[in-house]
């Protein structure tokens, strides 16, 4: 058998995990701690993906100095349960194990702070299959998805060259450009087909299985 890539970033929510009740959840808390109505699931939906600090001030408008409020409270819940209620998508645990198994390297790249991706990562059983953890800092500033996937590539040791990206969000393949790297985007996350044709993914799929016959060839 031989492999497309060398390396493999994930993107974490959405691509490599369900977090979106211990997210949504925790973004109520914040509304409600502001004295605001929950916005429906369609606008919380819009949270995953790109960093919060963005999502607050974009989608509602939130002025800088206020922001950094909503972040401490979603956190407040998040910290000590929403991290919690995060499943990994079925078919992940096997993609991971089968791409180690190929000596394929793999590293998440996300705009969710790292200690959490950590905490999953390592609940789940799956942190002996990652090389590295890429993510972000609490510091609440909005973060560069190329800065992220290049970061992740040096401490791979790889080039963009041996790497492909898989994310669920325009964010993944918008970075992945900027980084040199095609992207695979996945449908079982929070994107959608005419989002990922819109922006540009080299390669569609349904499902991890889907990711496996791409980077591995049989």
């Amino acid at each position: 058998m031989h492999t497309r890539f060398k390396a493999v970033l994930f993107d974490f929510d959405g691509t490599l995990v369900d977090s979106s009740e211990g997210i949504f959840k925790s973004l109520i808390y914040a509304f409600k701690a502001d004295g605001k109505p929950a916005p429906d699931e369609k606008t919380l939906r819009k949270f995953i993906g790109p960093p919060i600090y963005d999502s607050f001030k974009t989608l509602f408008g939130y002025k800088d100095e206020k922001i950094d409020f909503m972040i401490e409270k979603y956190r407040e819940r998040y910290r000590s349960v929403g991290w919690h209620e995060a499943r990994v998508y079925d078919g992940i645990p096997e993609l991971v194990r089968a791409l180690r198994e190929q000596g394929v390297k793999m590293a998440t790249a996300s705009s969710k702070p790292t200690p959490f991706i950590r905490q999953i990562i390592e609940e789940q059983g799956l942190l002996p299959y990652f090389d590295y953890l890429g993510g972000t800092a609490f510091d609440n500033i909005s973060s560069n998805k190329t800065e992220i996937l290049n970061h992740a590539m040096q401490e791979l040791g790889v080039s963009p060259g041996e790497t492909v990206m898989v994310g669920d969000r325009l964010f993944d393949i918008r970075g992945a450009q900027g980084a040199g790297i095609p992207c695979i985007a996945v449908l079982y996350g929070f994107g959608s087909r005419a989002e990922f044709e819109e922006y540009g993914a080299q390669y569609i799929v349904e499902t991890p299985q889907d990711i496996y016959r791409l980077i591995v060839e049989e």
